[in-house]
């Protein structure tokens, strides 16, 4: 994937709520490159993590705004680059990564360097919770 728009943003480093290349979270890496390669800002929640009970609020903040205007629900059937991988961690959707592939996921994790990894391998299979596709790179319906 060399000369794919993700080969820039494989290897940055961990920031917890860093959306620079000098350090990313899992969202701020969606926010980057949504950002650097097809000039739309995203929200940034920075800040907003420190606590389990924190977290549970975002993470029904995140499943309301995925269902709202700008979000919309895809099949993993009908991923394509740019969709953003939502990814259980316990029981809350708290992980995120960026479609490149239909079967591939560009996305970081604490204390690990942002890298590709297959949506299909077990430890994300069974983690994987939804698929969204922002209205600014919709130009078909979202059941496709």
């Amino acid at each position: 994937m060399q000369d794919h728009w993700s080969a820039p943003y494989v290897g940055l480093p961990w920031a917890e709520t860093g959306d620079v290349p000098d350090g990313v979270s899992c969202w701020g890496l969606c926010v980057l490159v949504y950002r650097e390669v097809l000039g739309i800002t995203l929200p940034s929640y920075a800040g907003l993590c420190a606590c389990s009970a924190e977290r549970r609020q975002i993470a029904a903040a995140i499943g309301t705004e995925a269902g709202g205007a700008l979000w919309c629900p895809v099949p993993l059937t009908a991923a394509r680059e740019f969709d953003v991988a939502v990814f259980r961690v316990g029981e809350l959707d708290a992980h995120v990564g960026l479609v490149c592939t239909q079967t591939q996921v560009l996305h970081i994790t604490g204390g690990l360097d942002s890298a590709v990894v297959d949506i299909r391998a077990p430890r994300w299979a069974s983690r994987f919770s939804g698929l969204y596709r922002h209205a600014a790179i919709m130009d078909r319906s979202c059941a496709a």
